[in-house]
């Protein structure tokens, strides 16, 4: 009988002990659960900023060829100067091109730089005539002028670039600025802007209207001309004509079938 009351205490014992042994390793696992909770961001924060990023990927986009280097005015498209961007749908026009095939075999009609959009108005195409001929702008017409280093403002023209024409009369000392901001599309026999090291030149290609091309030749027949380069970005200052309100010193005085002039001081 005392043995029997010895093994129910150790029995009530050994359960005890692995009662207690239990609530503290679900204590320690509780406390170390808030702890976890504590150091990791929060999950509807992680979950927000995912589905954000997944409107934005779903956005439609659509591609468009662009300049994956500098494409000097005249240059004829390669495939080495293009590549592809993906853009927006909302963001960008229909001038521009999606794949390089539309695009290679054209020709430069001003400056293109890095990174740029290669719209239809940028480019032409080279058709039956020559490089300069595709260059030029409807109704417009390209003259050429003969220079040297004084009148080619020391070798300082390229393509692009933009000049004043001012004219000499013969055995006068007046000198006049016939034309304004005109446009250089080729010097001597090229129309590309590799660099922009100056160069002697014997020939400048100017892009002129019929009427402005008049000009220019009568004056070339006349006397001497000279190139003065501007800066493209220049905004010319239009010079309103004074007017002038016209007076009079005297009225006509009507009175029935009688007129009479006064004089007035105005």
């Amino acid at each position: 009988m005392a043995k029997g009351k010895i093994f129910l205490t150790l029995f009530i014992s050994i359960m005890m002990g692995l009662g207690a042994l239990i609530l503290a390793n679900n204590w320690l696992q509780s406390k170390q659960a808030n702890l976890n909770s504590q150091t990791k961001p929060s999950e509807p924060v992680t979950q927000v900023e995912v589905q954000i990023k997944e409107v934005m990927k779903e956005e439609p986009k659509v591609p468009r060829v662009t300049a994956q280097q500098r494409i000097p005015l005249g240059t004829k498209i390669e495939a080495k100067h293009l590549s592809i961007e993906y853009y927006p749908t909302d963001l960008v026009s229909t001038k521009g091109y999606e794949t390089p095939e539309q695009v290679v075999g054209m020709l430069a009609r001003n400056e293109i730089f890095e990174g740029d959009l290669l719209r239809k108005e940028r480019l032409v195409t080279p058709g039956e005539g020559t490089t300069l001929a595709a260059l030029i702008s409807p109704n417009m017409r390209a003259v050429t002028i003969r220079v040297n280093d004084v009148i080619g403002v020391a070798g300082f023209l390229l393509p692009g670039d933009f000049v004043d024409v001012i004219y000499t009369k013969e055995k006068s000392n007046n000198a006049v600025t016939v034309l304004k901001k005109i446009k250089i599309l080729a010097v001597d026999q090229t129309a590309r802007t590799d660099d922009s090291k100056p160069v002697i030149v014997r020939a400048v290609t100017l892009e002129l209207t019929p009427k402005q091309a008049e000009s220019l030749v009568t004056a070339k027949s006349k006397g001497e001309l000279q190139l003065s380069l501007r800066n493209p970005n220049d905004i010319e200052k239009i010079k309103t004509k004074r007017v002038y309100r016209r007076t009079t010193d005297a009225v006509t005085i009507i009175k029935g079938t009688d007129t009479s002039r006064v004089n007035v001081r105005i």
